[in-house]
């Protein structure tokens, strides 16, 4: 499918992308199914300054003029530089490598703030987790055969949000055609400052690059390769397993930390979120799309700066712990069918019980 010479298939082994993602286990998935799905170089950061110091040495190793790589895949909640200030800094810093680079944010985050901060900032596209073969490669092929053209506009650098151009009842903008400047490939960079506006109509070198023609349809992938790019994500889940088992033991441990170390509870509360938000991610992946929700529920429970936690705060993080022990061990995949609603309803329970306001004087 991915042979160069084979008629109307996109050249994927010329492709380069970089993976941006903090968990060794899901990079190293990434990564796997992008080379599965016939992607020629795969290259992997743990988190956005590992990802701009690539992209700097690179640049600065190649020909002037040449993109580092060819696509981005980020996640967006990372420690230290996340996934929306590498982009923007792609976008806006002068020492952006290729500031009209795609970049598709992918996250267990898919929460609407979070959508719109990465539209803001002008992601290509917004994947959540949980993903599967077939969703990275129809995004990654939409990125390269469909690129939407970049819009310069007061306090916005980015892709343009306008899908198409149907006519409304009414129409808001403020902008007049006579004031939107377009810049194309031999355009001269002059008075674009006088602009409110500015449109980027360029060339798709990279869709030229893939051997896709400018209006032919966005390709897909035989269902063949699709499989075995599925089969290399599901051959993980036994490594999965394993992953989680250690991560909810690690939880565990910090839930009965809470009541013993009253000084490290902000700590330790954003730990749990940060592991539950991981989880969030990744359940449904592997198959375990109970994780996903029970994880989905733990982080919504632990959101926000704790200084202190109640006895039935307590409580309700440990029931969502044993939760997600008793589906993995009970190696509880699907819905779970009467376990898994079983499981859901004891859950809601804890939810209604431990929600409670509770006494006064009750112990943290």
């Amino acid at each position: 499918m991915n042979d160069p010479g084979a008629k109307g298939a996109p050249r994927l082994g010329l492709l380069s992308v970089l993976v941006v993602e903090d968990s060794a286990f899901i990079r190293n998935v990434l990564s796997a199914t992008l080379r599965a799905i016939g992607v020629g170089a795969v290259h992997a950061e743990s988190d956005g300054a590992e990802a701009i110091r690539f992209l700097e040495e690179r640049r600065a190793a190649l020909p002037p003029g040449t993109a580092p790589v060819d696509v981005i895949i980020t996640d967006l909640v990372m420690p230290e530089v996340d996934g929306l200030t590498l982009l923007r800094w792609l976008r806006f810093s002068p020492r952006s490598p290729d500031r009209f680079l795609p970049l598709l944010m992918l996250s267990g985050a898919a929460d609407r703030q979070y959508v719109e901060q990465a539209r803001d900032l002008g992601a290509t596209d917004f994947i959540a987790k949980p993903f599967s073969a077939a969703i990275i490669a129809g995004r990654l092929l939409a990125a390269i055969a469909r690129p939407r053209r970049f819009v310069l506009a007061k306090g916005y650098f980015g892709p343009d949000r306008r899908r198409t151009q149907r006519p409304v009842a009414m129409d808001c903008r403020m902008t007049g055609p006579a004031e939107i400047l377009v810049v194309h490939s031999k355009s001269k960079a002059v008075g674009i400052d006088r602009f409110p506006v500015v449109h980027f109509d360029l060339p798709n070198r990279l869709g030229a690059k893939m051997g896709i023609a400018p209006k032919a349809p966005v390709s897909s992938l035989p269902d063949e390769v699709l499989a075995a790019a599925e089969a290399e994500i599901q051959n993980r889940a036994g490594d999965y397993a394993t992953w989680i088992a250690g991560e909810v033991d690690e939880l565990a441990r910090r839930v009965d930390r809470l009541g013993a170390d009253a000084a490290a509870v902000p700590v330790l509360m954003a730990r749990i979120n940060r592991s539950a938000h991981e989880m969030r991610g990744q359940g449904g992946i592997f198959g375990y799309p109970l994780i996903t929700r029970i994880a989905k529920s733990l982080y919504e429970a632990t959101q926000g700066g704790f200084s202190a936690v109640t006895g039935n705060e307590r409580l309700l993080l440990k029931a969502h712990v044993d939760a997600i022990k008793a589906v993995m061990g009970g190696r509880i995949s699907g819905d779970g069918g009467t376990t898994g609603r079983r499981l859901l309803a004891s859950l809601d329970r804890a939810k209604k019980k431990y929600a409670k306001p509770e006494g006064e004087g009750d112990p943290a």
